[in-house]
């Protein structure tokens, strides 16, 4: 038995650990959102928010139990307590932590009031944050989305157009390698000049009216447009001839478009049919030296683009030869 008793123990001694003092059990508190942003987004009211990846006391965040908005006439004097007492309570639908978006309030329940909004979040032990940063927001009534939302293309860029009561909008655009819209311009038109895209990309364009950052419309979007290359250049101007040294001497104003390619010379002895006598050259002059003496010459003077697009001619430039 001896040594029974002593083979146990020695059992018993080498499967002994050293055990510390116990720990607390961890809280799981979700940390506090402390980025909370609202505005009327057309007919509801829109808020965004941080879930935190970690607890209060630094751990990660393995589930929410709820997360809730409140929404609410401030009590005066301002007592956060008795407010989200009387708040309304929204659930938010969540997935875990990181962005959130929610935008099922609708306008219509808060019409004309001034409300407080708040949200929270409880975690899976039953445990609620502290209320988050709260905004305050005044309802109003929704601004529409801009209506007739059209794109044309142009010689120089994209034209786009749309109807709204609204006096201010924000565009918004997009190329196939941009991951987000990004915002182009800002004005008080119900037009908007992009020149800055490229021939064959393909955009697509938002537009959304608003008030200030607090009051916007819901976006409208464009179909996705090409930006094609289907314009000839202007039309040469300031044509003129002067008399040389057995030639005529034509001069004209120089084109300046990005997509021009050269220019044609036309020219009609003694009112006959016009005829190419130089195509495609560079410079806005040209040396006439086949010419005859007492012959009336007319010129004019066509642009074309690396499009191979001509113009239409300019008004023709009539001198005789002496």
């Amino acid at each position: 038995m001896t040594r029974i008793a002593a083979i146990v123990c020695a059992l018993l001694l080498c499967s002994c650990a050293y055990v510390g003092n116990p720990q607390a059990p961890t809280l799981d508190l979700p940390q506090t959102v402390s980025d909370l942003r609202v505005a009327e987004y057309g007919d509801h009211i829109r808020t965004e928010f941080t879930i935190a990846a970690e607890t209060t006391e630094g751990l990660p965040l393995k589930s929410l139990r709820l997360l809730e908005m409140r929404v609410g006439v401030a009590p005066q004097p301002w007592d956060q307590n008795k407010w989200a007492a009387s708040a309304k309570r929204y659930t938010i639908p969540f997935n875990g932590s990181g962005p959130i978006e929610f935008d099922k309030v609708p306008v219509s329940e808060w019409m004309g009031k001034d409300v407080v909004i708040g949200v929270r979040a409880t975690g899976p032990k039953g445990k609620s944050s502290q209320w988050s940063n709260v905004k305050s927001l005044s309802i109003e009534p929704p601004l529409a989305s801009p209506a007739n939302l059209k794109i044309e293309n142009s010689r120089t860029g994209l034209y786009l157009t749309w109807t709204s009561s609204a006096k201010r909008f924000r565009i918004f655009r997009k190329a196939p390698a941009d991951e987000m819209p990004m915002q182009v311009t800002d004005n008080d038109t119900a037009f908007a000049w992009n020149e800055d895209v490229a021939v064959g990309a393909t955009y697509t364009f938002y537009v959304q009216a608003y008030q200030d950052d607090f009051h916007q419309s819901e976006i409208a979007v464009t179909l996705p447009t090409t930006h094609e290359d289907v314009f000839a250049p202007t039309v040469p101007i300031g044509l003129t001839a002067e008399q040389g040294a057995n030639s005529i001497e034509l001069s004209w104003e120089r084109n300046t478009e990005p997509r021009f390619q050269g220019y044609n010379v036309y020219r009609s002895l003694d009112n006959g049919p016009f005829e190419k006598i130089a195509p495609l050259i560079i410079a806005p002059a040209y040396s006439d030296t086949k010419i005859e003496s007492g012959k009336k010459y007319r010129y004019s003077i066509s642009a074309v683009g690396i499009n191979g697009m001509e113009s239409e001619r300019s008004a023709p430039y009539e001198i005789t030869a002496p």
